[in-house]
């Protein structure tokens, strides 16, 4: 067997875990300037043309999707020129469900960091860092997501922290990195200038384990885009099957 083929045989023992909300006129979206609801229409039926095809039309940062380092800084790393092997890397998990369950504005911070690594060890360089809060259960409530843009984020000393330990990139299971509380978007600018890339409204992250898994990232290659929507499929040991 080649090796190809015998990796293959490997990942198919493993639990896949898709971590990414299907897209429909009613998910929630940024509420900013140009955008809008994602729109999908069908422009042949099987019916009538023999054929079933659709249009769809939404903003490049909406849905489960990526944040290219372009998104906030002035970058040459737009989201079709991202390096595959950046995309395909080990994942570490930060629980603050607990937290965000009583402040709805609740950011992962330093000394969560300090206390994961307590358990686990040094955060893996190339890593991954997703922020679980259990706030994706809102996903159905666009309102209830937004909730007035108060929700759960990463503070800046811990975006910090993740990118002097050399993470690749961060992810959340909110609307975005920095919450609407946040000035000047310090997440996002610091993550960005550090080469890195962000993952929002990512579902599912309480199927992953702390450590020990290892994501795949598939975002649309858009030419000179700042972001994309993205399939993002995780692999992890904690039993087998495929969730999704």
């Amino acid at each position: 067997m080649s090796s190809a083929l015998a990796a293959l045989a490997a990942l198919r023992q493993l639990q896949i875990i898709d971590l990414t909300h299907p897209l429909h006129p009613d998910i929630p979206f940024w509420p900013g300037t140009g955008y809008g609801a994602f729109r999908y229409e069908q422009i042949n039926l099987l019916e009538r043309d023999g054929k079933a095809a659709g249009l769809f039309e939404m903003p490049e940062h909406m849905g489960t999707h990526i944040d290219a380092p372009n998104h906030f800084v002035d970058s040459p790393t737009s989201v079709d020129v991202l390096s595959l092997t950046d995309l395909l890397q080990p994942v570490v998990v930060f629980d603050i469900t607990s937290r965000a369950e009583r402040d709805a504005g609740v950011l992962l911070e330093v000394q969560d960091i300090v206390e994961w690594e307590a358990r686990n060890g040094r955060v893996p360089e190339s890593a991954i860092a997703f922020v679980r809060s259990g706030w994706s259960a809102r996903w159905e409530n666009a309102n209830a997501f937004r909730n007035g843009m108060r929700f759960p984020a990463i503070s800046r000393d811990a975006a910090l922290l993740l990118i002097e330990r050399g993470i690749r990139g961060i992810g959340v299971d909110t609307l975005s990195a920095d919450n609407g509380e946040a000035d000047n978007s310090p997440c996002h600018r610091i993550v960005h200038g550090a080469g890195g890339v962000i993952l929002e409204n990512l579902a599912n992250l309480e199927l992953l384990p702390e450590r020990g898994a290892f994501v795949l990232i598939a975002p649309l290659p858009i030419k000179d885009g700042t972001g994309a929507p993205a399939r993002v499929i995780a692999f992890a040991d904690n039993g087998r099957g495929t969730h999704g």
